[in-house]
């Protein structure tokens, strides 16, 4: 059988962007079309070998040549490897020869249109790695291979493409890991459409006999240690004077006592006791708490207990004023369909974005919805998630507006995007994306056609209820604003009654980008009947609120739970119900009492329920602390409750800024320890992470194939990368932002 021998080197530089991006019920990420110099093809048959005879037969002995590629010969049939289709049709199947084949209905119209993957691997910078495959197809096509990232901007670390033929032939590749060690890298074959192809119509591409295996690993460069060896935890950014500080302390630093040290000088400001010990079911480990309350001097310290300490943080009345300005700004950083100058968002400025016309699925329709902000990593703009976003800065700025400044110029930025989004028949288009997941490049880079996916009722309860609010909090600035916003609110309502039969929004054939799928949608309609309550004093929306009310209100805050948005619009009201009004309190105040439940059991505070972190775990998180503001302004819970309630959202807020069990603040660009590398457009086209971000946080689900590979045996509370593969964990959206600055503004009293 005729051989082919190449060697590759790492083709870096040579290479353009690419990815989808991770969040939401999504798809296996894509990769894009690359540019990339031919790998040189020797005459020869055989290749001269890299490493003396030897070498090899001692690694043989050693076990290194041990197949990194668990069934590579498909014995045990297809395994692990699936299929990402992006506009394109094949399936896997295992032949009778024991040989898997990709069987190509459609090639669909980019390279990575199909392709056939395999996850499950790490690669170590350093190491040389021998590849092989045996490849067919039965029809003469073009195939690439590529050990890639898996996430970010999805560059190949080895890569070949070659031309495949009827007849079976033996690919053979030396290669060496240049590049930092990767935990979970994805192999690949991409056989979507190429250039020279032409129309290859069904065809099938047959691989067997796959390895991949280490000849060298003297060169090995060892991996740095992650951020969860920190002995010693606290909010990193720090504590108002008066407010509570605990400190949690595990492994080596687990002791009687502690000392608070001046950061500067080293001297000892005060020895206090560890008190509380847990055995900690969240993060699988023994921890002792400290309380450190009772100082109050302003300055900067760390705590020391013999030989380990932690990260410094700050004591002071104004510690959190330059964390909310970025917290806010992260909203300015991701406007939509205007310019972002250099004097107002640095290396993230960039010219205008998305300006062109929307197209509406299925039809031939143009509409403007220019504006709004940037839902997450990626640069679609989704009406549910913007409501929620919306909605927690109003409330923000409602509730604790001293703290938040005026940020509703900001806020009227997605609300005008929001009423574009509206038909004239009062119903509400779900989200306006490009029908895939971009490239990782900059906004004004994604030029692919903008559709509008069609109406949602969730999408339309969500807008009613954020159009009802935002009529509240503009009438003194913008009454004539105020009045549209109603009216929008009103008309969508209007739309709901007319259309109680339809179901959740799914992605409509073609479409791939974030669903933000909702089958239940009666929680958003409860909330949008008390905000219109809330906002008239009408009777019209009593019924549908005595209807839903003590049904839909559980726990959570979410962009697809929000009963307790309703519930805390309608107990707001001094005209409710007043027996209604009390059972949706009492349900708010058990959300809460269930919330404290948990962070007195946790030996960090957290509030999480059943030490179950999901994706966006820190957005409930933040949610929970935020609840516990609500109640307060609420001004209805007995003093003892509300109490409780208090220290729960100190905890979240604590926890959110480094008391955690993987010592990270997990605000980007704050603490001692933050993310680098989250799943961000902006920050991989910048070239640098973007700050005042939440990601996502812990994500013991294990949703994206990175954290899958590199975190299978971490406890829940531990399940956090901070990897741009990561989307599951590292991510961030407007929608985790939006609570963050709720729970602050509450904390900045």
């Amino acid at each position: 059988m005729k051989k082919r021998y190449v060697m590759l080197l790492c083709l870096l530089g040579t290479m353009l962007v690419f990815g989808g991006c991770g969040k939401k019920a999504e798809e296996p990420e894509p990769v894009e079309e690359e540019v990339q110099e031919e790998a040189e093809e020797p005459e020869a048959e055989e290749p001269e070998a890299e490493e003396p005879e030897e070498t090899e037969e001692a690694n043989e002995e050693s076990g290194e040549h041990e197949n990194m590629i668990e069934n590579g010969d498909f014995s045990q049939g297809l395994g692990v490897w699936q299929t990402y289709l992006n506009n394109g049709e094949a399936e896997l199947a295992v032949n009778d020869e024991g040989q898997m084949e990709i069987r190509v209905a459609n090639a669909g119209d980019l390279d990575y249109s199909v392709q056939a993957y395999y996850d499950g691997f790490s690669i170590d910078q350093g190491v040389k790695y021998h590849i092989a495959f045996d490849l067919a197809c039965d029809k003469p096509r073009t195939v690439v291979w590529r050990v890639q990232v898996n996430g970010g901007d999805y560059h190949a670390y080895f890569t070949d493409e070659f031309q495949a033929t009827e007849e079976m032939q033996h690919y053979d590749y030396d290669v060496t890991m240049e590049e930092e060690s990767d935990p979970a890298p994805r192999l690949c074959f991409n056989v979507g459409k190429y250039e020279g192809d032409g129309d290859l119509g069904n065809h099938v591409i047959k691989i067997d006999n796959l390895e991949m295996y280490v000849t060298d690993d003297s060169g090995k460069v060892a991996s740095a240690a992650g951020g969860d060896a920190v002995p010693i935890l606290v909010n990193q950014v720090g504590y108002p004077t008066g407010a509570a500080k605990v400190a949690t302390f595990r492994g080596d630093a687990i002791g009687d006592e502690f000392e608070v040290v001046d950061a500067e000088s080293n001297k000892s400001v005060g020895t206090y006791k560890q008190e509380a010990s847990f055995d900690n079911s969240s993060t699988q480990e023994k921890v002792s708490t400290g309380d450190f309350s009772e100082l109050k001097d302003p300055g900067t310290y760390k705590i020391v207990c013999g030989d380990q300490e932690s990260a410094p943080f700050v004591i002071g009345d104004d510690v959190y004023q330059d964390l909310m300005k970025s917290l806010m700004n992260l909203f300015y950083l991701h406007r939509c369909g205007t310019e972002l100058t250099k004097d107002e968002a640095g290396a993230f400025a960039h010219p205008v974005c998305h300006d062109s016309e929307a197209t509406v699925f299925g039809s031939d329709e143009k509409v403007d919805v220019t504006g709004g902000w940037h839902d997450a990593g990626d640069y679609g703009r989704y009406v549910v998630a913007g409501a929620k976003a919306a909605c927690d800065l109003m409330m923000a700025w409602e509730d604790y507006g001293d703290a938040t400044g005026d940020i509703l110029e900001e806020v009227k930025y997605e609300l005008d995007w929001m009423l574009k989004m509206q038909r004239e028949d009062g119903g509400v288009y779900h989200k306006v994306t490009c029908a895939n997941f971009p490239d990782f490049v900059s906004p004004e880079q994604e030029t692919g056609e903008l559709i509008l996916s069609p109406v949602s009722n969730a999408a339309t309860a969500d807008f009613a209820a954020t159009m009802a609010m935002a009529s509240r909090i503009y009438r003194s600035k913008d009454s004539s604003f105020a009045d549209g916003c109603l009216e929008a609110a009103q008309k969508a309502f209007v739309y709901l009654q007319d259309h109680q039969e339809e179901g959740g929004f799914t992605n409509p054939d073609g479409i791939s980008t974030g669903e933000y799928g909702d089958g239940n949608w009666k929680d958003e309609y409860f909330w949008a009947a008390a905000e219109l309550f809330r906002a008239t004093s009408g009777s019209d929306y009593d019924e549908v609120i005595k209807e839903l009310g003590e049904g839909v209100v559980n726990q959570g805050l979410g962009w697809g739970d929000t009963g307790l948005y309703g519930a805390y619009a309608y107990v707001s009201c001094s005209d409710a119900d007043e027996e209604l009004s009390k059972k949706l309190l009492i349900k708010m105040e058990s959300a809460a009492d269930s919330y404290c439940d948990a962070r007195e059991k946790d030996g960090y505070g957290s509030a999480m329920l059943n030490d179950t972190y999901p994706w966006g775990s820190n957005m409930t998180i933040a949610n929970d602390g935020m609840l516990a503001g609500m109640l307060r302004k609420l001004g209805k819970s007995d003093k003892t409750k509300q109490e409780r309630y208090d220290k729960m959202a100190a905890d979240q807020l604590n926890y959110l800024l480094g008391r955690n069990g993987t010592g990270y603040c997990y605000v980007t660009g704050f603490g001692t320890i933050s993310p680098k590398k989250p799943h961000h457009r902006p920050s991989t086209a910048a070239g640098e992470c973007m700050p005042g971000m939440l990601v996502g946080g812990p994500d013991n689900g294990l949703d994206d194939p990175y954290v899958k590979q590199v975190l299978k045996d971490k406890a829940p509370a531990l399940c956090y990368a901070d990897s741009d593969q990561s989307y599951s964990t590292n991510e961030i959206t407007i929608y985790w932002n939006s609570p963050l600055v709720y729970l602050l503004a509450s904390q900045m009293k």
